[in-house]
């Protein structure tokens, strides 16, 4: 009996783990098939696709593009970032270069108001539009609009303006379907980065002379009022210079004090030889008039507000105020000059190392070099793809 249960029981565990043993093998073979299906579907989808894609489309499809180049420098006589020897030396002889400048050119040209400016110049679109662009590089692209930021956007891709760090030199790269179109979108850049640089010395100039500008409007019109005031003076007192009057009358009274100690002298004379002469009496009636007139001259030259003193007076203080107005003047001019001397010196030129050239082979786009760089990109998308599957793998198991 008890034989008899130990079989039964023994058979029934074999029974138990047969189907174990069975399954094992099966999910042991299932494995490695999805795995090699699914690695085989990343290879074509993530690998080879996109590989044959690009072979199909850089050989056989993308439209060749000209690029057109130019180089130029922004240049001053201030911001430079030479040695300072060699600095010193191109100041000397008025060049250097001006880093902040350059930037502000540098953005410009990548700017939405550049592309304004040059689809106003050029016709931007049908340029990028060409019969001889492929479909996908054509403006605009499929499934795209033509609006005016997708044609930034697709400036953006067909120009660009780099700076090169130590020389300072900026070079803008036009790409289009046809090298006479390449050349004039180059040189329609340059064109309006010299117009820029040309308002921000305009700029610079106004914002530098207006103040002394000013200054010598007003000292103009202050000068011009004095010499006014001195004018309405001498209508009213009907004379030219009192100065001149005063000198004129202190030498009439000095001539009168002349004849009376003459007359005086005379009297003196005939007054000792002969006492009871009767051209004593003449002599003395002569003096007492001198003497008289000695006065009113005095009285005509120095007392009453209309004396000449007063208007001597007046008049020297028009003459002051006029001529502290014309040194207001004088300094407010060599002021503006200064100004003017000192906003020329801030100025800054885009000086032209090469002209944009015609070219006369397409160079873009890169083909062989596109084809590796998708090449690239599909084996690391591969690669990860498989370290996926791989870790799905170990996951499961």
């Amino acid at each position: 009996m008890t034989v008899s249960l130990l079989e039964a029981s023994s058979g029934r565990a074999v029974a138990k783990a047969q189907p174990q043993a069975d399954n094992a093998p099966v999910r042991k073979a299932d494995g490695p098939r999805k795995n090699g299906g699914f690695l085989r579907k990343a290879l074509i989808f993530a690998f080879f696709l996109p590989t044959l894609a690009a072979g199909v489309y850089y050989g056989f499809v993308a439209a060749p593009r000209y690029e057109a180049q130019t180089q130029f420098i922004v240049r001053g006589i201030h911001g430079n970032r030479l040695a300072p020897g060699l600095a010193s030396l191109m100041q000397a002889v008025g060049i250097g270069r001006s880093s902040d400048d350059s930037n502000v050119v540098l953005e410009y040209l990548g700017s939405r108001d550049a592309v304004t400016q040059l689809e106003t110049a050029l016709p931007l679109r049908e340029i990028y539009g060409r019969q001889e662009a492929d479909p996908l590089s054509r403006f605009p692209r499929p499934f795209s609009s033509a609006s005016f930021e997708r044609l930034y956007w697709y400036f953006g891709d067909r120009v660009q303006a780099l700076e090169d760090p130590d020389s300072g030199i900026i070079t803008v790269k036009a790409q289009a379907f046809r090298a006479e179109d390449a050349q004039a979108i180059a040189r329609q850049l340059l064109t309006q980065a010299e117009t820029l640089v040309n308002v921000m010395n305009a700029r610079l100039e106004a914002d530098t002379v207006s103040a002394a500008e000013t200054a010598v409007a007003d000292a103009t019109k202050t000068v011009m009022e004095a010499h006014d005031e001195v004018t309405r003076f001498r209508n009213a007192e009907t004379v030219v210079d009192p100065t001149q009057n005063a000198v004129a009358q202190l030498s009439t009274i000095a001539d009168l004090s002349g004849q009376v100690d003459q007359v005086l002298a005379q009297i003196s004379q005939n007054g000792r030889l002969s006492p009871a002469n009767p051209g004593v009496a003449s002599l003395k009636a002569k003096a007492d008039a001198l003497n008289a007139q000695i006065a009113q001259e005095q009285k005509g030259l120095a007392g009453p507000h209309s004396a000449v003193a007063d208007k001597v007076s007046s008049y020297e203080r028009l003459i002051v105020l006029r001529e502290l107005a014309d040194q207001s003047l004088a300094a407010a001019t060599a002021s503006l000059q200064a100004a003017r001397a000192d906003a020329r010196r801030q100025h800054i030129y885009v000086e032209l190392i090469s002209a944009p050239n015609l070219p006369d082979e397409a160079m873009q786009p890169e083909r062989i070099r596109a084809v590796a760089t998708v090449f690239a990109v599909s084996a690391a998308a591969f690669a990860v793809l498989w370290l996926l599957s791989v870790g799905v793998r170990e996951h499961g198991q």
